[in-house]
């Protein structure tokens, strides 16, 4: 009898550290693998994201977390069922760009932050320096509001916010067009036009050199042509840094 119960101890000795090994390895899997940053693409007024995520553990939730371009602070926008890989973002505004993270969820675990996506909905507000005077210059802003691109123009002097509140008839609407840079300075620079001049290649043997259609080889030259003066406007930007553009130039204001 004395040997059947020390098998039985072995036996039950065998359970006991196969049992603490099984509980080792789930406590290895408390911490979900971070998944990678999702696709993030603009869809008229609309953002379309789509993901992939590692195969095991398999989680049982994706929560998806929306943030502004500078990535300050992250709200979660939604959250679907891990086999769905996919989710359409409805509530953005033209004009901006947001960005995206997604986490991963198993029952009370859950992962890092992936790493952010960036997308740009419909375009970007933007101001584009018109010409002028030393004294005056005219700017052109483009914004977007409720799903429509409106513009406006408006005539500044330096120490101007550049944009004004307009009538926007396509919205029966007065709209608000200051997206915040002030005119600093107006100034008159010098740009130099260039002209483009197309040669054939010629070989050593004197004739032009054909490609394998058969077709002329040509070189082009970039060569200095006459100079003009040019109005450059310096404005100051959001975070009071000045910020120079030519005549005919824009200022991306996101």
């Amino acid at each position: 009898m004395g040997w059947r119960f020390a098998v039985y101890l072995s036996f039950a000795a065998v359970i006991t550290v196969a049992g603490l090994l099984t509980f080792g390895a789930e406590a290895q899997e408390a911490e979900l693998p971070k998944p990678d940053a999702p696709l993030a693409m603009a869809a008229g007024e609309s953002v379309s994201l789509a993901w992939s995520l590692p195969a095991k553990p398999k989680p049982e939730l994706v929560v998806i977390y929306r943030g502004t371009k500078d990535g300050a602070q992250f709200v979660e926008v939604g959250r679907v069922a891990a086999d769905v890989l996919r989710f359409t973002d409805k509530e953005v505004s033209l004009g901006r760009s947001y960005q995206y993270r997604v986490q991963t969820v198993k029952g009370a675990r859950v992962s890092a932050l992936s790493e952010p996506a960036e997308v740009l909905v419909g375009g970007s507000a933007r101001i584009t320096f018109l010409g002028g005077s030393l004294e005056r210059a005219l700017f052109e802003v483009v914004m977007f509001r409720r799903g429509r691109r409106i513009t406006a123009q408006f005539v500044h002097k330096p120490g101007d916010a550049i944009g004004d509140l307009a009538w926007v008839s396509e919205l029966d609407s007065v709209e608000d067009f200051r997206l915040g840079p002030k005119l600093q300075a107006l100034a008159i620079g010098i740009a130099e036009a260039r002209e483009s001049v197309s040669q054939p290649l010629i070989g050593a043997d004197g004739q032009p050199v054909t490609d394998i259609a058969g077709r002329t080889v040509q070189v082009e030259f970039r060569l200095p042509g006459a100079t003009h003066e040019i109005m450059i406007a310096t404005l100051l930007n959001g975070e009071g840094q000045p910020v120079q553009i030519k005549e005919g130039e824009s200022f991306t204001a996101d």
